[in-house]
């Protein structure tokens, strides 16, 4: 193990994350996979409902953490950067302490809705048999714990070392989901499960701070130094920013099933939760790729002329529209098929419900290049008041179109809250004020990138419709027609465009990099 703060290159460092965490999803969804059927087959529909209702619940708590992730995030690239060890292990003191506040503010927060929860579940399902409490205080000591170890991961996370959280994490996922899966067949018991579930988070948790330590021993030491008063001053501002826009983030989120269990019930939420455990793996296994790259971008954005963070940003985001692009339109084909032959037809949802799962997944997906260089150029606080209006919009219209439309109607509202605010603004202040190029070339771009995919869309479409076959051979065909035809399509449309040229380039150095070595 090497001692200290991250030597290697950017491109290697990227090359490890993106791998181990790549090789790391992988794994971790198949076990899901397996986990998920077990549970399904030997506990009722509505405890995958408690499972979804309860997660969005405490997504909500998370509020308390204010944000001030990404602030403290962005406050050690360039003491990293520089070797500072001093000034680090001051501004992690300083996130520990916030963090433990945090912690115990989301439990005590999480006790205080315990008398509400009547409310939310009116009428206990009698396929429930444990205390609808007991289980709640399970997802809520699980949330809160976490908080306690959150300053080290951020610190691996700074300096570029992404695969060591991911090799660690997947070591004890596997062990948590074999145990998970015994206790399931043996006992039936949800108790139990839950129980495996909490226990191994810890002992992950425990195992990345050790790991951290050996990493970065001087964060042992006492440090006399304070951290200065201009980057407290840059973390509280950061933080008020952030905060807004994780406010709205949550909101739009982790909503939709306190939404469905308001008009549908837990049942629904259940089904739903499959094709969102779907599509969240998707979203999870592709972000490794982007999520692993965001320290390497702080670099260049630190380090680099403009004319080479723009060539960057093409490169990212043109990647982020050929993935979520290929992704989307696999998930609209595949998702029912796949889930008729996993689970059954009980289990399908309409058509409709993937196609806009499927938008809302784009959508998010094409903003993270621009998350990313807003976050890494320290842009936190333009656009903060905005997100609100997702957030208001959000709610209103998942009001409105839930009541009309059910389940399909509460998925449009976060489209079109999306659509009418942070989709625009945030690339807006990215080119303005961090590359400083007309945000016209973003647009251009964004919207020949939407004609690529509705091409890609119609054709695959009409392919996939023309023979009638059973599930099973459906979802093999479909999968190899989508793969083949949407790549060939973006291949011919791009393959003479800039972006196309400089991912070509960018991929064969890492090549190089990696026979070299």
């Amino acid at each position: 193990m090497a001692r200290g703060i991250n030597t290697d290159s950017r491109t290697l460092n990227s090359l490890k994350n993106i791998g181990t965490g790549i090789l790391s999803q992988i794994v971790v969804a198949a076990l899901s996979f397996i986990s998920r059927t077990v549970f399904i087959n030997y506990l009722a529909i509505e405890y995958l409902g408690l499972n979804g209702l309860f997660g969005s619940i405490l997504s909500l708590l998370g509020l308390a953490e204010l944000g001030v992730g990404s602030a403290f995030i962005y406050s050690l690239y360039k003491p990293l950067a520089n070797g500072n060890e001093q000034l680090i292990t001051a501004i992690l003191k300083l996130y520990k302490r916030v963090y433990i506040i945090i912690g115990l503010s989301v439990f005590v927060l999480g006790a205080l809705l315990v008398p509400f929860l009547d409310q939310l579940i009116p009428e206990k399902p009698e396929a429930v048999t444990e205390s609808i409490v007991l289980i709640y205080f399970f997802f809520l000591f699980n949330t809160a714990s976490t908080y306690f170890f959150t300053y080290k991961v951020s610190l691996l996370n700074a300096d570029q070392r992404n695969y060591v959280i991911s090799l660690n994490f997947t070591v004890f996922t596997i062990v948590r989901y074999v145990l998970q899966i015994i206790v399931l067949m043996v006992t039936h018991n949800f108790i139990w499960y839950l129980t495996v579930q909490l226990v191994f988070q810890l002992l992950a948790n425990f195992s990345i701070s050790e790991i951290t330590n050996r990493y970065y021993p001087f964060i042992k030491k006492q440090s006399h130094l304070k951290v200065p008063k201009d980057i407290t001053k840059e973390i509280i501002t950061n933080t008020k920013a952030t905060f807004l826009v994780k406010v709205s983030g949550i909101i739009v989120n982790s909503t939709d099933n306190l939404f469905v269990n308001y008009f549908a019930g837990l049942a629904l939420i259940g089904i739903f939760s499959n094709y969102s455990m779907l599509i969240a793996l998707a979203g999870t296994f592709i972000l490794q790729v982007f999520n692993n790259l965001t320290a390497s971008i702080a670099q260049v954005n630190t380090k680099e002329s403009k004319e080479k963070q723009l060539e960057i940003f093409k490169v990212i985001n043109f990647l982020n529209f050929w993935i979520y692009g290929v992704g989307a339109i696999l998930f609209v084909a595949l998702a029912n098929d796949f889930v008729k032959v996993w689970l059954g037809d009980d289990f399908i949802l309409p058509t409709s419900i993937s196609i806009i799962i499927a938008i809302n997944f784009f959508l998010v997906g094409m903003q993270n290049a621009v998350w990313t260089f807003k976050s890494t150029y320290g842009l936190f606080r333009y656009g903060m008041w905005l997100v609100v209006g997702t957030a208001i919009l959000n709610i209103v219209l998942s009001f409105f179109f839930g009541h009309l439309y059910g389940l399909f109607g509460i998925l449009l509202a976060s489209a079109v809250a999306r659509m009418l605010t942070n989709v625009w603004y945030d690339p807006f202040i990215v080119f303005k004020k961090g590359l400083q190029q007309h945000p016209v070339i973003y647009l251009k771009r964004y919207l020949k990138y939407v004609v690529a995919l509705i091409f890609a869309y119609v054709g695959t479409h009409y392919l996939t419709n023309l023979f009638d076959f059973n599930a099973l051979v459906s979802l093999i065909v479909n999968t190899l027609v989508c793969v083949v035809l949407v790549n060939l399509i973006f291949f011919l449309i791009f393959r003479k465009s800039d972006e196309f040229i400089l991912s070509k380039g960018i991929l064969i150095k890492g090549i190089n990099i990696l026979k070299r070595r």
